[in-house]
This record gives C-alpha cells, structure tokens and sequence, in this order.
C-alpha cells in the first residue's frame, strides 16, 4: 500500500483509518447519525466517480492513480 504524504493524510474519527484527501471518495467514506459515526471500509457502491483532485491555492493536480501534474 501506498504510504500518504502527511499533508494528504485525514484520520476518520469514527473507524481510526487514514484516509487520503487526494481521494474524492473520503466524501462518501461516513457520516455522523445521531451520536454515532457511520464508516464504509471499502470503496465498494458508495465510492465518487472521480478523475483526480486539486488542493485549493496549490498548482498541483493529483490524478485519481495519485499521480501529481503540475499545472504552471
């Protein structure tokens, strides 16, 4: 597995997993319902279609395979 550059890293705090914010799918990885936290482990049926994602402010576009391309 490919190791997160600490800047990519978001730690779920209902299953503990790290996720990486380059991965649109985080979007559709849980959500609160009541006073719990509700967690999909795998990117099965409730994964985005996605091509890849830019950090606001950053020149860089991450590939959905987290390939980097810089953009100036």
């Amino acid at each position: 597995m490919e190791k997160i550059p600490k800047e990519h890293q978001l730690i779920c705090p209902g299953c503990g997993q790290v996720l990486d914010m380059r991965d649109i799918s985080v979007l559709s990885h849980g959500w609160i319902e009541g006073d719990s936290i509700i967690c999909y482990l795998d990117e099965g049926e409730h994964s985005i279609p996605y091509s890849g994602s830019q950090k606001i402010g950053e020149p860089i576009f991450w590939t959905k395979d987290k390939k980097p391309i810089n953009l100036n």
